[in-house]
Order: C-alpha cells, then structure tokens, then sequence
C-alpha cells in the first residue's frame, strides 16, 4: 500500500544521497592528493579528530597558513577566540566571538569531540599518508596536550560543550603550527 510506497521513496532518497556523498567524498580525497595540497593535509590527519575531509576543508579554506601571523590569528580568524568584557581594572572573558569561518569553525569543534574519549597517544598513520616528519611529531605532541587540557577542564567541573569549544580553539592553535610546519618542510 501507501506506506510501503513512502518507505520506498524515503530508503532511496537515502540511499542516493549516500552514493552522492560518496562520490563528493572522492572527489575532496582526489582534490587532497595533489601535490599541491597533500603534505599540509596528511600532516594534519595526524590530529586526532581530523580526517582527510576534514584536513582538506582546513587547508582548502585557510589557503596558506604562513598567512597568519600567530595561532592566536588563525583561531581568532576561525571564531574561537573568547569575546571580552573589560572595563578599567576588571577583565572579564565571554563566549567565543563567531566571527570568521563558521565552517571551519563546526569542523573544529566536532574533531574536538574525539577528544573526549581518545588516549594521548599518536594517531597511527593511513595507508599511504605521508605528513612531514617534524610535522607528525609537532602532532604527536599536540594530541598528548588536548587531551590532558580537556581531561583538567572537566576535572576542574567546566560543563562539558563548554571544554569542547576551549579544546576546539587550541586544536585550531595546533593545526596552524602543524599546517605551518608542514608548509615550510
């Protein structure tokens, strides 16, 4: 009957857009692979939290990392930075400020999530990633930091979206010094 009809409609809208959403995901994994782009993106798959999708849209839209002068512009490029409240002596810090690319700044804050429940150690590398030595050890060292960050602020009682936004900006200081690093190698 009808609802069988509906259900058929709905199993193959889903399934079409699956099959879309891989052929995209080829192309971005095609686009990556250039030597244009591919030692920046495989550096950065080295982050936890952050897959060759993920590192393509970090590379793609920051362009050249060297642009920015330190990580704090690259976050605050991104919109993670805290907004500020200051009058005379007292400083007050509020929430992030979303200016900038609200894109990255989704992909940033959903790779935060990984490290929730992720262990500090490295992430091992994919068949065929080929990241910057130096790069992957700057990495290495990254993870280990997130996670102990995250770990301290949920210890200390912060709610728990609270640390992921503050995990998700200093993910965006080191995939700058990670980006960076693997553009000058």
């Amino acid at each position: 009957g009808a609802d069988n009809d509906a259900l058929a409609y709905y199993v193959d809208a889903v399934r079409r857009a699956a099959e879309e959403k891989a052929r995209l995901e080829g192309l971005v994994e095609a686009e990556a692979r250039k030597p244009r782009w591919r030692k920046r993106v495989d550096s950065l798959r080295c982050l936890k939290g952050v897959d060759t999708a993920s590192a393509a849209d970090l590379v793609f839209e920051a362009g050249e990392f060297s642009r920015f002068r330190n990580a704090r512009s690259f976050a605050a490029w991104v919109g993670l930075t805290p907004s500020e409240h200051s009058s005379g002596e007292s400083d007050r810090r509020g929430a992030i400020t979303k200016a900038g690319n609200k894109h990255l700044r989704k992909t940033l804050v959903e790779a935060a999530w990984h490290y929730l429940t992720c262990s500090g150690r490295p992430k091992d590398l994919a068949k065929g990633q080929a990241p910057d030595r130096g790069a992957r050890r700057h990495a290495a060292k990254g993870v280990r930091r997130l996670v102990e960050r995250r770990e301290a602020l949920l210890a200390r009682g912060v709610h728990g979206n609270k640390a992921n936004v503050a995990t998700a900006r200093e993910l965006a200081c080191w995939v700058w010094a990670v980006g960076l690093m693997a553009e000058e190698a």
